[in-house]
Parts: structure tokens; C-alpha cells; sequence
């Protein structure tokens, strides 16, 4: 007994010893670590290449410097004499604290201290949020800021007013809501908790009746799966389920409504009413087989799950491959994807029959003639010695095209839901190397951070508009949208502990900062704060729960698959989301007793037979309608009004009125400084422009300055008086006098629907006359004479009654005069269109049919 004391108080001093060392490490670890982030802040300021982050905290520190931050903060108050800070849970402490300072009652006092020390004048911050979808605490968005600045303001402003009309949700749904949260909210915690973790449950009240046809609220898995089965067989069942819901809902035509107030109708739902949200991506790929196997096309519509899809994934393992030639799990992996296209069988003849390698680096290269696996090792080893020249999207490109990854989509079923994702990865690997010139192996870490579980990815991926398809969505993805029928899956695993490799606890107190680096390197600090960690993460759960049921309008489908325990857990936060619902509704036998239970083995989706591949159409007109597709494809979605100018055979030229001037006037101006555009031809006759578009038309103020401006910014300052004497002409014309003296508008682009294309171009001169609008088109000539400029004015007709087509429909309002004002070495000459009517009709004629006579 002795000898046990004795090995038992050195096993303790051994950990007294060990934890003192990790406790050690810990805040040596921590404090490199703030150190680096410093550096790399200053790092990133100092290029200026600043984050989101950076932003907020530079804004801070402005606002908080003791010299200068009270003339910023004066300004921001009388600036912004009203704050809203909408969707205030979502707010963070550096947010609420610039808000807090610039609505400050004494804005040159309000420079130190917490943001709650801070005292606000009456009327200036006005928040808006629900507590109930607080769901961003991994970027320190928590619901105790919420609370903290509920109670604080509300003492000052007399308590807040609830809104609790809903509007979006049909009355049998909000009514299951608020029974099922209403007791999971006001559940006490596992943990005596130091500050506030879960708000009071505020019910909603619905203003919408019941739905016409098909079950509002319903679940799938009301019997436990048998004790101890496995994750794999409870997430195949539960994706079954989903899918037979979906075919439910198609076949029995649930009805959803469109519209609002007086004017909702309800209508027989598509696919495309339908969503699935998923708290995590670990679901998907059982989903992904489920709605194949009955034939529901689908899509997923936020980036964290497109990086777990079977074409991602595919894709990816062999860059993987392609990167590490070591790695022979990843080349097999590789290999037999369809990407590669290497079955077992082929996988054992090489390297069992030919007893061959695995390896693709070796001192010769793999014959490709040896069979399909020596071919594929061929092509790794290419992309292997490529990796240093060309970027990750670049190589993703190439594997996508050589391998042909875009047409395997047919072999899917959805074409279009794998080219949008293929070409969304290939995009978001082209933004990486753009904003790191990183390596590949870099790209790949990179990769791994967006597709491990707990990650947090916010980019949305855009959905092809016209796809009828059932999306799945990840709950963070959903918030703030809704859905005519609202699936929730995946409910069926239990909590997960933090994994990330260094997790840090910012104390409220400016006390010491807790770290906890791996899994055994923790500080006192941190262990003191995990279990309020855990039940403000499992609060979290809740809230999250929430905001996917609130998703639903008309439909509300919840996924309750679990596995029978005998045990069952004291604590709370370690069951399941499908058991806390459970907990919620009253167990099964209360009020889930009274949900209709869809489950059931999914049959294939009869009610949508477009969406079953068909046998492809015979070669021959296939090949006649892609010819049809691309010449239609080849015209010019835009026809600018000088691409139907015909002037015959242009003269030499000279350098007031060269060869073929004012033939390409093209919408390439928008791209210009306001002191180009609409300006071709020479220097002269631009400069020309250039002053008429400036100065007033009436009494030309501002001549002389504005013809030396022209004239040094086209280089031509020796010609300033040929430039003076045709803009005097021009302002002593008839129609430019008239201009001057009504409403008019200088260089005015124009653009109008026609057909399928659009018509467009810049009007010199456009004014309101007594019978309408009258468009004056500019024109520099070497000639006065009659003939030539009748020649001219010939050539241009169709330019000009495109100008009065595109204005004449983009304001509504007749055109019915088109002037060219030909300014000669003798003097201005107008030259009126004089068959408008039938040039317009020209005009939307030759551009309906393509037939636009100079080629854009």
C-alpha cells in the first residue's frame, strides 16, 4: 500500500510537471502567434491588401486614437445624424463599438473605454435583429453581445418592441415552431453559465391560413434504427426517405402558392420548390445517390458542398495524384475515377499480370500503348512536370479538357449542375492564384481548409436560372431566404467536438487569453472556459435548428432518423438534432404522434419524365441544329447604329474629313474619358466635337478655353484656329441655334431592343422641337459641294434613322427630324433625312435579319 501511495504521488507530480511545461509551450505558442498576426496585419496594410477584418479594426482604431479620433468621430455624428444596424445579431464587438462611438451623445469623450460605458444620445442607434438566428459565434458574432446590448439599450429607450408577425409561413408550421422551440429555448443549460446563451422565446404569429393540398409540417424516421447500426446505414435510409418525399410531393401535387395578400394562388409544386438543408456536408454524397437512383434532378447552391460533390471530388483527386507521386493510395484513388477511367479489372492486370508500378516518375516515362493504367500514368506524370509552369486552374482546366470531365456530365444525368460547379471550382483556383501566386500543394492545403467539417465557406454559387431542380443548401446558406418546401436532413449525427487545430478565448474582461493548440496543449485559461464553450456552441444548435424550419412557407419536411440508445444521454448537448427535436415536439408519442410520417423506399420520379436521359438524337440533326445554333450564336448580340452606314467609295481623304471617318463610332465609348467619346476620325474633327460637346450652345461661353483644351489634348495646338472657325460655324447653324434655345442634351447614348438584339449608338445632338424630338448629327467634310454632300447624306441614312429608332423607343417619344450638319472649310451646310419614316423601317428591318451592312 506504501508503494502504490508512493507511485500514485509521483504519477501526480509527473503531471504537475507536464501540464506546467504545456501550460508553458501554450503561451509561448500564443504569443508567436500574436506576434505573426501583428506582423501580418501590418504586413498586409502596408500593401494595401486589406481584409474585411483589417478594415473594422483599423476603423476602431481610428475612432479610438486620443490626437485625432475626436474630429473623426465629430464628423462620422454629424455625418450620420441616424445608425440602423439591421440583422444586429449578426453583429460582432468591434461593430457595435463603431456604431456605439460615432452615435455617442459627446462624440470628443467617446474615445475610451468599452462600448458600453459609452453613453448615446436619444434617437441616434436604432438595432434590429432576432435573437432566435444568432448563428455566426465562429466569427465572435455571439448571442451574449445580442443581450448585453438588448438590456443596455433598452433601460435607456424603454424597452424594445417585438415584431412577431410572420408573413412568410402558413399558420400549421409557425404553430409547430413555436411549440417545439419554445421548450428546447427554455431548457436550462448543462452549465452554470456566466453571461447569456440562449434569448427568451419570443412566439411568432402567423397571417397566412393553412395550405390547400399536401401536409404542412411532416417528418421522415419516426422509428429508431436499431442499436448500435452504423452512421453509413442511418444517412442511406434517412436519403431514401428525402428522396421518396420528394416524389410524394411531386405525385400527390402539393400546392404552394405564388403571389401575395389578395392576389396569392396556389399552384401543383416543381422540383424547383424544393430544398434540402443539411447542417453539414457529411450527408451528401448518400443524397447525392439517393435522388440519382430516383431520378430527381438536383444541384447544390453554396460552395462547401460543391467541393464534396462526386465531380469536385473526382476532379481533385487527380490533381492530388498528379501532385505527389509517392502517394500511391491517391494515384489508385485517381486512376479509378471516371476521369481516368481505369476499372478493377485493369488495375489487376497491371500490377499483378504485368507486375507493374504504381509509380509515374520513374526514370522512363509510362508507355501509353501498355493499356489504359500505363496511359493515365502517362498523363499524371505530364501534369507532374507541368505543375511548375502552370497555375491550379490552369491544370484543372487542362484535366478537365483532356479528360473530358464536362461531357462525363451527361453520364450524370445533370450536365448543367456539373458544368456549373466544375466551372466554379476552376474559377474560385484562378481568384486563389490571382490573390497568392501560391504553389500547388498549396492550392491543395488550401482546398483541404474549404472542405473539412466545422469550415466556414461564404461564397454563394450562382444556380443556372432556368434549371427546375430540387437544391440543397447548407443551413449557414439558407438564412435569410425561404423555400415553398423546406426539407431538413441530415439531423441524424451526433454533436462533434471542435477540431481546429488552435482554437483562442478572448476574455470579456481584458483578462489573459486562453489557447488550446491540438489536443492536449491547453492553458488554464481555455480549460476554464470549455464547458460554458460547449453549451453556448450547443445553444448555438438550437438556433440553427430554428432558422432551417423557419425556412419553409408552405411545406415543412423534418428528418427524425436516429439510432435507438439504452442508454441515453444525461446531457443535452450530446444528443443528436433529431433527438432534440424529438425532446421538443414531446417525444414521440406527443405531438409527433399527430405528423404524417413519409417514409419509404424512394421509386423512381415518373411525374417529370423530361428529366430521364433519352437515347440521343441521330447525328445528322444534331449536327444540322448546331449548325443553326452557332450561326445564330455568331451575330452580334448588339448592332451599333453606324454598322448599317454605306457611303459607297469614300474619297482620299484629307485631314479635316478622312477615308471612311465616322464609320466606327462603336459602344466602345463607354469605356472612353468623357473627352473621347463619340470622337473619331482626325485630330482636327474630334477636337471639334470635343468643343461642341462642351461649351454653351447659345452664347459660346467658354470657346476660347475650351478649343486650347481640345487642342492639347489631341496634340494639334497649331491648329487651334481651324478648330475655332468650324465650331463658330457650327454654333451659327439654324439647327444648333434652335437646340440651344429648347431642352436638348449633348453625346446621348442610346440603346433599344430589337428582336433579339440590340440597337445602339451616341447622338451628337438630340432636341425637343415643337413636333418632337430632332436628332443632329455632326459631320466634318473636305467638300461643300451639293452633289457629294447628297452622296453623303445617302450613305448615312441609315445611320441616322438608327439614331431616331433607338431614341425614338427609349424615351417613348416621336423622333421627326434627323439633321447632318456637315462642317466645310465654306461653312456649315445642314442636309435634312428626308424619307425618315422608311429609313426606320429599313433599320429595324436589316437589324431584326442580321443584315447590317459594315461589319462591327
Amino acid at each position: 500500500a506504501q508503494v502504490q501511495d508512493g507511485i500514485r504521488a509521483v504519477a501526480a507530480a509527473v503531471d504537475e510537471v507536464r501540464l506546467s511545461v504545456l501550460q508553458a509551450c501554450a503561451r509561448h505558442l500564443g504569443t508567436a502567434m500574436r506576434h505573426h498576426t501583428l506582423r501580418s496585419a501590418q504586413e498586409r496594410r502596408a500593401s494595401g491588401q486589406l481584409e474585411f477584418h483589417d478594415l473594422l479594426v483599423l476603423a476602431r482604431q481610428v475612432l479610438r486614437d486620443p490626437t485625432h479620433g475626436a474630429v473623426v468621430r465629430r464628423s462620422l455624428h454629424d455625418r450620420y445624424q441616424r445608425l440602423l444596424l439591421d440583422e444586429f445579431q449578426d453583429t460582432d464587438p468591434i461593430q457595435i463599438e463603431l456604431a456605439v462611438r460615432i452615435a455617442a451623445a459627446d462624440p470628443a469623450t467617446a474615445d475610451a473605454g468599452g462600448w458600453a460605458d459609452i453613453a448615446v444620445e436619444p434617437g441616434r442607434l436604432f438595432v434590429v435583429g432576432d435573437p432566435k438566428q444568432s448563428i455566426y459565434r465562429f466569427r465572435r458574432a455571439d448571442i451574449s453581445t445580442f443581450l448585453e446590448a438588448k438590456d443596455h439599450f433598452s433601460a435607456q429607450a424603454g424597452g424594445p418592441v417585438e415584431l412577431s408577425a410572420n408573413f412568410r409561413t402558413v399558420e400549421p408550421i409557425i404553430r409547430w415552431v413555436n411549440t417545439t422551440f419554445a421548450s428546447l429555448m427554455a431548457e436550462e443549460p448543462d452549465h452554470d453559465l456566466t453571461l447569456a446563451s440562449q434569448p427568451r422565446y419570443a412566439a411568432l404569429h402567423a397571417q397566412r391560413g393553412g395550405v390547400p393540398g399536401g401536409p404542412a409540417v411532416s417528418v421522415v424516421g419516426t422509428d429508431a434504427h436499431p442499436y448500435k447500426t452504423k452512421a453509413d446505414p442511418v444517412r442511406e435510409a434517412e436519403a431514401r426517405d428525402v428522396a421518396h418525399a420528394i416524389t410524394l410531393a411531386l405525385a400527390d401535387r402539393w400546392q404552394v402558392h405564388e403571389g401575395a395578400g389578395d392576389d396569392e394562388v396556389w399552384r401543383n409544386a416543381r422540383l424547383g420548390d424544393i430544398t434540402i438543408l443539411v447542417p453539414a456536408r457529411t450527408s451528401l454524397p448518400f443524397l447525392e445517390d439517393a435522388l440519382e437512383a430516383a431520378r430527381i434532378p438536383f444541384r447544390t447552391e453554396s460552395s462547401s458542398l460543391v467541393y464534396a460533390s462526386r465531380a469536385v471530388r473526382d476532379l481533385l483527386m487527380v490533381l492530388r495524384a498528379a501532385d505527389d507521386p509517392t502517394d500511391h493510395l491517391r494515384i489508385v484513388a485517381a486512376l479509378r475515377t471516371p476521369l481516368l477511367a481505369c476499372g478493377d479489372d485493369d488495375l489487376f492486370r497491371h500490377k499483378l499480370d504485368a507486375r507493374r508500378s504504381w509509380a509515374y516518375n520513374t526514370p522512363e516515362a509510362p508507355d501509353p500503348n501498355l493499356g489504359p493504367v500505363s496511359a493515365a500514368l502517362a498523363f499524371l506524370r505530364e501534369l507532374h512536370e507541368a505543375r511548375h509552369w502552370l497555375s491550379p486552374a490552369e491544370l484543372l482546366d487542362r484535366i478537365a479538357r483532356d479528360r473530358r470531365a464536362l461531357e462525363l456530365g451527361f453520364a450524370d444525368g445533370r450536365p448543367r449542375d456539373v458544368w456549373r460547379r466544375l466551372r466554379f471550382v476552376i474559377d474560385q483556383a484562378r481568384a486563389w492564384s490571382e490573390a497568392t501566386g501560391g504553389s500547388l500543394r498549396a492550392y491543395l492545403r488550401w482546398v483541404d481548409q474549404q472542405t473539412i467539417e466545422g469550415a466556414r465557406v461564404t461564397e454563394s454559387v450562382l444556380p443556372e436560372t432556368d434549371d427546375d431542380a430540387v437544391r440543397i443548401m447548407t443551413i449557414h446558406a439558407a438564412k435569410g431566404l425561404e423555400f415553398p418546401i423546406t426539407i431538413v436532413s441530415g439531423l441524424s449525427t451526433g454533436a462533434q467536438s471542435r477540431r481546429n487545430p488552435v482554437d483562442v478565448y478572448f476574455p470579456r474582461d481584458g483578462g489573459s487569453v486562453g489557447y488550446r493548440l491540438g489536443r492536449d496543449v491547453v492553458t488554464e485559461e481555455f480549460q476554464d472556459w470549455k464547458p460554458i464553450d460547449e453549451q453556448m456552441g450547443f445553444d448555438e444548435r438550437i438556433r440553427l435548428l430554428y432558422v432551417a424550419c423557419t425556412r419553409a412557407r408552405d411545406h415543412l419536411v423534418v428528418s427524425l432518423h436516429r439510432v435507438e440508445r439504452k442508454n441515453p444521454p444525461t446531457l443535452k448537448r450530446s444528443r443528436t438534432n433529431a433527438e432534440l427535436l424529438i425532446d421538443g415536439m414531446g417525444g414521440v408519442d406527443g405531438l409527433l404522434a399527430h405528423l404524417p410520417d413519409l417514409s419509404g423506399r424512394a421509386a423512381p420520379l415518373t411525374a417529370d419524365p423530361a428529366a430521364v436521359p433519352s437515347a440521343p438524337m441521330p447525328f445528322a440533326t444534331w449536327e444540322a441544329e448546331r449548325a443553326v445554333a452557332l450561326a445564330v450564336a455568331a451575330r452580334p448580340g448588339a448592332v451599333a447604329a453606324t454598322a448599317l452606314t454605306d457611303e459607297g467609295t469614300p474619297d482620299s481623304g484629307n485631314d479635316i474629313e478622312p477615308a471612311g471617318a465616322g464609320l466606327h463610332k462603336r459602344p466602345r465609348d463607354l469605356d472612353l474619358p468623357p473627352w473621347l467619346k463619340g470622337r473619331y476620325g482626325t485630330s482636327v474633327g474630334r477636337a471639334v466635337h470635343g468643343v461642341l460637346q462642351t461649351i454653351d450652345l447659345a452664347t459660346g461661353e467658354g470657346l476660347d478655353a475650351a478649343v486650347a483644351a481640345q487642342c492639347q489634348a489631341e496634340a494639334v495646338p497649331d491648329r487651334a484656329a481651324d478648330v475655332r472657325r468650324l465650331v463658330t460655324e457650327a454654333l451659327g447653324s439654324a439647327v444648333v441655334r434652335a437646340a440651344a434655345a429648347a431642352p436638348h442634351w449633348r453625346e446621348v447614348y442610346a440603346c433599344t431592343p430589337l428582336g433579339d438584339r440590340l440597337l445602339e449608338g451616341y447622338v451628337d445632338l438630340l432636341y425637343r422641337g415643337p413636333d418632337g424630338l430632332v436628332v443632329v448629327d455632326h459631320k466634318t467634310s473636305a467638300s461643300a459641294d451639293p452633289a457629294e454632300l447628297d452622296r453623303r447624306v445617302e450613305g448615312y441614312r441609315l445611320q441616322g434613322a438608327a439614331y431616331a429608332v433607338a431614341v425614338g423607343r427609349a424615351t417613348a417619344e416621336p423622333v421627326t427630324r434627323v439633321v447632318f450638319l456637315f462642317l466645310t472649310p465654306q461653312g456649315a451646310v445642314e442636309r435634312e433625312l428626308t424619307d425618315l419614316s422608311a429609313a426606320m423601317a429599313d433599320v429595324e428591318r436589316l437589324v431584326a435579319d442580321g443584315q447590317e451592312l459594315v461589319t462591327p
